[in-house]
């Protein structure tokens, strides 16, 4: 993985794929490296009894942060889509804001990883899309996380097309065992995605669980 700075947005097939494992495992990665590296989770909706969310404590442990503001800017109690979440606290998600403050933790670090929330049709706004948030991030890279169960084969392609029209096809693919009972699914959704994918596009394989280990 390169040293120079640069900016990674992962996003995924669907809700429960495992992008915030996926996200943790590589900020674990690049700080055991000594790499300078901030994981962000701007957007988290659902909240537990103690208001906290799940994605944000993972990704809190994995940098040895304990203050939720410093990766996240927008949380919401409701487990929905954020303009759903949002408009059920009388609240809308500040797209430029969240923009900018993207930019702006990104320029404290050299390598920046944000996660987004769920696939790249779920609606930020009543018309704002993560895809829109991918588009308005022109100098991220886009790393896509599969989560390998019935029916991640036709979301993968779909995914995989629509950011192709975006002309932002990604640079790394995790192909995802979500939950133990479906690392088998791993072999066979690969197998069937691999001939859309770009030449240049680095592939993984992750049991429920498994680390990523970056080259």
């Amino acid at each position: 993985m390169s040293c120079s700075k640069q900016t990674i947005f992962i996003t995924a097939t669907d809700t429960d794929a495992g992008k915030t494992w996926v996200t943790a495992s590589v900020i674990r990665a690049l700080l055991k490296k000594g790499i300078s590296a901030k994981a962000l989770k701007p957007i988290a909706c659902g909240l537990n009894e103690a208001g906290l969310n799940d994605d944000i404590e993972i990704l809190l442990a994995a940098q040895g942060f304990n203050d939720a503001d410093k990766i996240n800017l927008f949380r919401y109690a409701m487990p929905a889509a954020p303009s759903q979440a949002a408009a059920a606290e009388n609240a809308i998600v500040d797209t430029d804001k969240l923009t900018t403050w993207c930019k702006k933790e990104a320029d404290h670090v050299d390598t920046c990883l944000i996660e987004g929330v769920g696939g790249l049709m779920v609606p930020i706004t009543d018309n704002w899309l993560v895809s829109d948030w991918i588009e308005a991030t022109p100098d991220a890279e886009v790393w896509l996380v599969v989560g390998c169960k019935l029916g991640a084969i036709n979301q993968t392609l779909l995914t995989l097309e629509q950011l192709k029209q975006m002309g932002r096809s990604p640079t790394r693919i995790f192909f995802n065992a979500p939950q133990k009972v479906y690392n088998d699914w791993i072999t066979p959704t690969r197998k069937a995605v691999e001939p859309f994918l770009n030449a240049n596009c680095q592939v993984y394989s992750l049991n429920y669980d498994s680390e990523v280990s970056l080259n």
